[in-house]
């Protein structure tokens, strides 16, 4: 099912937008082992309200199984002149097939078309598949952490410089 299956694509329509926030939602209570949250569905909706460079989508031809959504630059809360990737997620189902490499790409290259010659993310500390999936593709950690906003888990903001 997972593999070369799946296609990687822009995304503009409400309807994909309330799919990504429910695979959302699934997937930050399969990281971190609680039930889905009605306070992580409303910061995901408040999310894809800001402005938006990009949502880049995987899907199978159905619903999707992950998607990268790019916001304006300073939408992440600190003053900033670089494309914030607001959110990354893959269903845990769909996990350990490149899958989330494809999309931070995609939505790298998302940024850079739309003019930003830089693109950074909030991580959690304690997240090593996605500090390791950041590092590799050339992120790197910026200033000090800072309390999560929903759980207070240490965060840091990542940063990487886009090719041209």
């Amino acid at each position: 099912m997972i593999g070369s299956s799946f296609v990687v694509r822009t995304a503009d329509d409400e309807s994909t937008a309330d799919a990504c926030v429910a695979l959302w939602v699934a997937a930050v209570a399969d990281r971190d082992g609680v039930p889905a949250s009605d306070a992580v569905r409303a910061r995901a909706h408040e999310k894809f309200a800001a402005e938006r460079v990009a949502l880049v989508v995987a899907d199978d031809g159905g619903a999707p199984l992950g998607f990268a959504l790019v916001t304006a630059p300073g939408s992440g809360g600190t003053p900033s002149d670089a494309a914030y990737l607001s959110l990354l997620a893959v269903a845990p189902s769909a996990q350990g097939h490149g899958l989330g490499r494809r999309l931070l790409a995609a939505a790298v290259d998302a940024a850079a078309a739309a003019g930003h010659d830089r693109c950074e993310l909030h991580a959690l500390d304690d997240n090593a598949p996605a500090l390791a999936l950041y590092t590799s593709a050339g992120f790197r950690p910026v200033g000090e952490p800072f309390p999560h906003a929903l759980n207070g888990r240490p965060t840091r903001v990542w940063q990487a410089g886009v090719a041209r």
